[in-house]
């Protein structure tokens, strides 16, 4: 098998298997992407509503303020990135 040759998995984003199709070499960084969200999920619960669709669009709409401000301060990118790396270095111990 090559690195490119698409596998399927299933990660689990908001308590909902998502059957995927994913190359072999992206399947690690889904299933990290998958737990950062759910992660980002849990931080929104304290604001109690009932709704996980709407702890989702919280985790959507903070991880794409993070890339916007990324794009727009190039001299902070680098500490952006470590900061990003640290997170998800802790994912993968807690993993």
């Amino acid at each position: 098998m090559q690195p490119d040759d698409k596998i399927p998995i299933r990660v689990n984003v908001a308590d909902r298997l998502m059957p995927l199709k994913v190359a072999r070499k992206d399947e690690e960084f889904v299933r990290l992407a998958a737990r950062m969200i759910n992660r980002r999920m849990e931080e929104f619960r304290q604001f109690n509503t009932g709704e996980p669709i709407d702890r989702l669009a919280w985790a959507a709409l903070d991880f794409t303020g993070d890339l916007v401000r990324m794009m727009r301060s190039g001299q902070n990118t680098g500490e952006h990135i470590e900061q990003e790396l640290q997170e998800l270095e802790s994912l993968l111990r807690d993993y």
